[in-house]
């Protein structure tokens, strides 16, 4: 454990040489634990939470990155986008490499995120990560695109204000976040608050909207710069069958096909 740790701290010594110190900017000061939803922008949103969001935190993070054995064909599919490249074999191997190496670099602070049944452990983790007073954060677009800024989020994360509001009697807030390395910025957005009042299946929807359109509009309200995407072109000329199906594309990783 040791040894995994001084490792830890090496990589993301290296990151914090590549990623200039972001500043956190909130259009409203947060006064009680919170999920805050981000774009993932590649790489760089979680890199960026992970070393300069002031706040203490646990992030969601797809459970089979955090297994060694199961990152195989994540890396595979997801990190090195394989079924776009010749010389299959070679990335095959690559894979096994980086599942040995990914695992110590995201197992800190996260909790693991599943797409089957074991989403409720999921939601236990997360329930007792807030009642501890830690905040949550959540990378929740899909494929499916939107702007340059964000892609469409998948709502199932909402529900986690229900099970959150039988154990604390609390409104949950959730916060949009746009994440810029170029503008070096986590630009934090006014929350909103779970309704208990109002039915669950409508505001999945009416809370992911809003947001994905906060997401957008803190983006376009920042200098000019070039938006890095959720996924490349590549992913889409190799994966697009999966635009409207991602939770068909983890069954795929999952499945290890």
């Amino acid at each position: 454990m040791k040894l995994r740790y001084i490792y830890y701290k090496f990589i993301r010594g290296i990151l914090r040489l590549c990623f200039p110190k972001a500043k956190n900017v909130y259009e409203e000061q947060p006064d009680e634990p919170a999920v805050y939803v981000c774009n993932h922008s590649a790489i760089h949103g979680p890199v960026m939470m992970t070393l300069d969001f002031h706040r203490k935190h646990q992030s969601w993070t797809i459970h089979c990155a955090l297994d060694s054995k199961k990152a195989v064909n994540y890396a595979y599919h997801d990190v090195l986008l394989g079924n776009s490249r010749r010389c299959k074999w070679f990335w095959r191997m690559l894979s096994h490499i980086i599942a040995k190496l990914l695992p110590p670099l995201v197992c800190y602070d996260t909790i693991p995120v599943y797409h089957d049944k074991g989403i409720i452990k999921t939601f236990k983790q997360s329930v007792k990560a807030l009642t501890e007073g830690e905040d949550l954060v959540i990378f929740a677009e899909s494929p499916k695109r939107f702007s340059e800024y964000i892609c469409e989020l998948q709502s199932g994360f909402v529900d986690l204000a229900r099970l959150y509001y039988r154990k604390a009697k609390k409104a949950l807030k959730f916060y949009p976040v746009y994440l810029s390395k170029k503008n070096a910025v986590i630009s934090v957005g006014k929350p909103i608050a779970y309704d208990p009042e109002q039915p669950i299946e409508e505001q999945r929807e009416t809370i992911a909207a809003y947001l994905r359109d906060n997401i957008d509009r803190l983006a376009r309200q920042l200098p000019a710069h070039k938006p890095v995407p959720f996924l490349t072109e590549r992913w889409y000329s190799a994966y697009g069958m999966y635009e409207d199906d991602f939770i068909g594309y983890w069954q795929m990783i999952e499945n290890n096909e």
